[in-house]
C-alpha cells in the first residue's frame, strides 16, 4: 500500500480538522499519516519515501504559510526519492484570491522532489479565523477527496 502524508501548520485547529477528514477518505486505498509541521522533521518524511504528499497551507496576511513553504524547501534538500505526487489545500478566513494558490504553485515548482502536482487544489473558507468553516465545506472536502484518489493513482 503506498504511503501518503498529509502535513498541516494549523493555529486554529481547521486545517488540522480538514486534513483528518481527506485521511479518512484516503485510508481505504493508502497508507496515510497526518502530522503538524511543529512536531516534525523534513528528515522523518524524507526517510519515508512517501509516494504522495497533501500539504494543507494557511492563509496568513495574505499568503501561503511561509513555516510550511520553509519546511518543503527543506524536505527538497533531503529526500532521495522524488515524491510521485503532491496536492494542496488551503483554509483561510478572507475573500479567496488566485494569487495565493499561483504562489504555491510557484514554490513547488522551483522544488525537485516532486515529480506530479495535482491540477486542482481545495480551498476552505472559514467563517473567521478560529473556525469553523462556512456551511457546504464538508461536501467541497468530500469531492476534494475524489479528487486525490483519482490524482492520486
Amino acid at each position: 500500500m503506498n504511503k501518503i502524508w498529509i502535513i498541516h501548520n494549523s493555529e486554529h485547529g481547521n486545517s488540522e480538522k480538514i486534513s483528518h477528514q481527506l485521511a479518512e477518505g484516503l485510508k481505504d486505498e493508502y497508507e496515510v499519516t497526518v502530522k503538524s509541521i511543529r512536531g516534525l522533521t523534513p528528515e522523518e518524511v524524507a526517510k519515508e519515501e512517501p509516494y504522495g504528499l497533501i500539504v494543507a497551507l494557511r492563509v496568513l496576511a495574505f499568503r501561503a504559510d511561509n513555516e510550511m513553504r520553509a519546511f518543503l524547501v527543506k524536505l527538497d534538500k533531503l529526500i532521495q526519492k522524488p515524491i510521485s505526487k503532491i496536492a494542496y489545500f488551503f483554509t483561510h478566513a478572507l475573500k479567496w484570491k488566485k494569487l495565493f494558490a499561483k504562489g504555491m504553485d510557484k514554490t513547488l515548482k522551483k522544488i525537485g522532489c516532486v515529480e506530479e502536482i495535482c491540477p486542482e487544489f481545495l480551498e476552505v473558507k472559514m467563517e473567521k479565523a478560529e473556525g469553523p468553516a462556512v456551511e457546504g465545506s464538508d461536501e467541497k472536502i468530500n469531492e476534494y477527496v475524489s479528487t486525490l484518489k483519482n490524482f492520486l493513482k
